[in-house]
């Protein structure tokens, strides 16, 4: 050991450049392992999302065999809009306490049922969406009164079909929306396993309509997850997955109406390249980005695909929107073809 001129041992310690050295070491090795920690976590948190998903469709599979058909995106209760099938699916996700709360004679937005509107529960949220777990004050009712929002919605078909008939004791269920929403999750129900001539396997039933995209004040009156309105429970295929967080038409459509129009009805998730998807037979599948569909020329905030012509008008006293038709010999994507139960198409595993 060295010894100064007093014959003490010297104490030699860390010069400042070594300092900064080993700082800089540190901070490399942190870069290093924090993008593995977060793809670790994404993963785990996909994997929630995927278990959510896998409840959700086994939960509407012993619906309808307790039903006979899968649960409705909504049915009109007492003349006026009721609930969305997330309410009626409550019993087959053990959220009974849910259910017997509900008033199944009254609107979503009377009174007796604010109390469902902000009871939420984790099978609605997918843990990757920032918004996951948050409520924010009611929208239709005191603001004392909170509202939770679901991450999934519905598969209603290629396009939103949604309408009422019109009596003396308020709206009905319009008989022919079945004709127009082909998806597994219509407005008025009566969708049976057995009437999805496409296969079980090859039919969408519910899929991700990523929810924290939105801005704060856009997230409060979309995907409430108890109300009957299509910003709520609707997911057409008019757009492939994620288009909404990709759009910009800035010579067409400067003020982004399009996504007004259409963002809240389309699948977006926050998982990287794509959107997890519950089929009809109880699988759950990855959809990407990419996946073949078919074209929506511009300006989209038209929202109509290429070959498409608006659906007739409903003749009164139903008051519809029917989508749109697709001409022969369009053509029609492989997402569009699965959310279709009864389009007669074939659709291999490997198109996706």
């Amino acid at each position: 050991m060295c010894r100064d001129e007093t014959g003490n041992p010297q104490r030699r310690g860390f010069t400042l450049i070594e300092l900064l050295v080993v700082i800089a070491i540190i901070a490399v090795l942190i870069a290093l392992l924090l993008p593995a920690v977060q793809a670790a976590r994404e993963a785990a948190r996909r994997a929630q999302c995927v278990n959510n998903l896998k409840q959700i469709g086994l939960a509407a599979a012993n619906y309808e065999s307790a039903n006979g058909s899968l649960p409705p995106a909504m049915l009109f209760n007492g003349g006026n809009l009721g609930f969305s099938s997330f309410v009626r699916l409550c019993p087959f996700l053990e959220q009974n306490a849910i259910y017997n709360v509900a008033n199944f004679s009254l609107a979503y937005f009377y009174p007796d049922n604010w109390t469902v509107a902000g009871t939420g529960f984790a099978t609605l949220f997918c843990p990757s969406d920032p918004s996951a777990f948050r409520s924010n004050p009611m929208e239709y009712g005191p603001p004392t009164f909170m509202q939770f929002h679901n991450h999934y919605s519905g598969n209603v078909g290629p396009c939103d079909a949604f309408g009422a008939v019109w009596g003396p004791g308020g709206a009905t269920d319009d008989p022919l929306i079945s004709n127009y929403a082909r998806g597994a999750i219509i407005p008025g129900g009566k969708v049976t396993i057995a009437s999805i001539t496409d296969g079980t396997s090859n039919t969408m039933m519910y899929s991700e309509n990523g929810h924290g995209v939105f801005s704060t004040s856009t997230q409060g009156f979309i995907h409430q997850w108890n109300v009957g309105e299509p910003t709520d429970w609707c997911l057409e295929t008019r757009f492939p997955p994620n288009w909404g967080r990709h759009y910009s038409d800035p010579a067409n459509d400067p003020s982004n109406s399009a996504l007004t129009s259409w963002a809240p009805l389309n699948g977006m998730s926050f998982h990287s390249g794509g959107i997890n998807a519950a089929f009809c037979d109880g699988s759950v599948r990855f959809l990407k980005d990419s996946i073949d569909s078919w074209v929506v020329p511009p300006p989209q905030v038209n929202g109509m695909p290429q070959g498409a012509v608006p659906a007739p008008a409903a003749v009164p006293p139903a008051s519809s929107d029917y989508g749109f038709l697709i001409g022969a010999g369009a053509k029609v994507g492989v997402y569009q073809k699965l959310s279709t139960r009864n389009g007669g198409e074939v659709v291999s595993s490997d198109q996706y």
